[in-house]
């Protein structure tokens, strides 16, 4: 049981670790709402999550796959959606399926485990969101859910007054409503943190537990995750051979869903409506669980009995550990990556903006104001052209389209600058684990493995295919980095025992290495 100390402590942490990995996707959200209310427009936006269409459901899914975000940063793309009077359905299936999934998220999780696994979790998905898709619809068929009130998203003109008044939106959302929700999305970490002591999680889920699915479920719920920090626990739940339900249940729900997504729904449609909505959601996600339990468990891997996949749920503080400074500030630095610290200065400048145009009572209805007065004026017409929504529309489309492709080339280098980086990460990791430094060893390690992730998606992505031999060494020297790890935490720390394995890696290393040179 933690202490109270221990509880404030751990909750602070998980905090900030999540605000940190949400940094970057809250800010893609932002940009993508500014998007749609002064450059899609109303029409625009309802067209892109497939009106009052039959699409509405599969297009909004579609469309939810495509954006790189998460469950935080999917909220202020929720409130442009109700400004723009999109159908509750619409924006249930966006919700859910646009952090779940996106391009980069997908290429990582296929080398994760068996391809299939990916592609009917992100069909179970398609299942779900459309039919709760269909339930809030008719709920606001049956019950008349109460439609937003209309609100001009701005004419079209686009250039420096529309800009700017872009950059308006984006400094309020990220002062306002917005950030009071990613801290309302993030309280359920903090509850987690509470709620399990240290490392409680290790045995739990496993393959043979009849309750894993359940358990994953009660955990699930307030947990907020990335869309990658998920892949990767899916990943390390199939390699420990744990439950494939409780797998699709984290998924789903600890990836799709959190706090503030509930509270905005249930202030949005009423609370009754959302816990109708909620149990529905946990019904069907219980049923494919079990349903997929048996037939996707991997052949021929034994379950390891215990999981580090879900520490990151429990409380990092642990009752024997005096300096609690100090590991605060250790596990706040390993999460703060450089793409996670350029976003958090970005935010925290535009949010200073937000602050100071609260203050100063500027807002985006001003500027609109100012720009519709002198529309008709030639100067302006310089300034701000006329452009058709059907242009805009197509070209904020395809610069998704070209922006998903360039970021997974960015993000997935080719192989030989990955086999560079991987040699960095070898030589730090194994030279630090023979001379002893057991916390450099596990700091290098899991970049390691990461870049061995990236180097079968690199290899995939520019040469259309992963050789099966290929794959089998990846598979075969994360195993014995996963041997390293256990033998480096392993209390009292046997240097024989580690050297025995750290031989073991360079012998397996060399044939992976060799794999992909040539």
């Amino acid at each position: 049981m933690n202490s109270p100390l221990e509880m404030l402590i751990g909750g602070l942490i998980r905090v900030a670790q999540g605000f940190i990995a949400a940094a970057p996707t809250l800010l893609v959200g932002l940009v993508i709402a500014a998007i749609l209310r002064y450059y899609l427009g109303r029409g625009g936006t309802q067209r892109l999550f497939g009106g009052n269409s039959w699409r509405s459901l599969p297009q909004s899914w579609l469309v939810g796959m495509l954006l790189p975000v998460c469950s935080i940063g999917v909220l202020p793309i929720l409130i442009q959606m109700r400004r723009a009077g999109v159908k509750p359905g619409a924006m249930s299936a966006f919700a859910l399926s646009a952090p779940l999934f996106n391009p980069l998220s997908l290429l990582y999780g296929l080398t994760l485990s068996r391809p299939l696994v990916i592609i009917l979790f992100a069909v179970g998905s398609l299942i779900i969101v459309t039919a709760l898709g269909c339930l809030w619809d008719f709920l606001g068929r049956k019950h008349g859910l109460a439609e937003p009130e209309k609100e001009e998203f701005g004419s079209e003109l686009i250039g420096a007054r529309r800009l700017a008044a872009t950059v308006v939106q984006m400094g309020r959302d990220a002062s306002g409503f917005p950030l009071v929700l990613s801290l309302i999305a993030l309280s359920g970490l903090a509850l987690l943190a509470a709620i399990l002591p240290y490392g409680a999680m290790q045995h739990s889920v496993e393959r043979d537990d009849p309750l894993a699915p359940l358990t994953m479920l009660a955990v699930s719920v307030p947990v907020y995750a990335t869309p990658m920090l998920a892949m990767s626990q899916l990943g390390m739940m199939f390699q420990h051979a744990n439950s494939p339900g409780a797998a699709f249940t984290l998924l789903i729900l600890g990836t799709g869903m959190n706090f503030a997504t509930l509270f905005w729904f249930g202030r949005q449609f009423g609370w009754k409506a959302s816990a109708l909505w909620l149990s529905a959601l946990l019904m069907i996600v219980l049923g494919i669980s079990y349903g997929i339990n048996e037939p996707l468990v991997p052949p021929g891997v034994q379950p390891a009995g215990h999981t580090h996949a879900f520490d990151i749920y429990a409380n990092p503080v642990h009752s024997l550990q005096q300096n609690l400074w100090s590991v605060a500030k250790e596990a706040i630095s390993k999460q703060a990556d450089i793409a996670s610290l350029i976003s958090l200065v970005i935010l925290a400048g535009i949010g200073l903006i937000g602050l100071m145009l609260r203050a100063f009572g500027i807002n985006d209805e001003r500027l609109l104001a100012g720009s519709n007065k002198t529309a008709d004026s030639s100067q302006s017409r310089r300034l701000d052209p006329i452009v058709p929504r059907g242009v805009i529309g197509a070209t904020m489309l395809t610069g998704l389209v070209v922006l998903s492709v360039v970021a997974c080339y960015a993000y997935y280098p080719s192989p030989e600058e990955c086999l560079d980086e991987i040699s960095l990460a070898r030589t730090e990791c194994l030279s630090a684990a023979t001379s002893g430094d057991k916390e450099h060893a596990l700091f290098w390690l899991p970049v390691w493995e990461e870049w061995s992730r990236r180097l079968e998606v690199g290899t995939l992505l520019r040469n259309g295919k992963l050789r099966r031999y290929q794959s089998m060494q990846g598979y075969l020297i994360r195993k014995k980095l996963e041997l390293l790890e256990h033998e480096l935490e392993h209390d009292p720390y046997e240097p024989k025992e580690v050297r025995k394995v750290v031989d073991s890696i360079f012998a397996t290393n060399s044939r992976w290495v060799r794999s992909f040179r040539y």
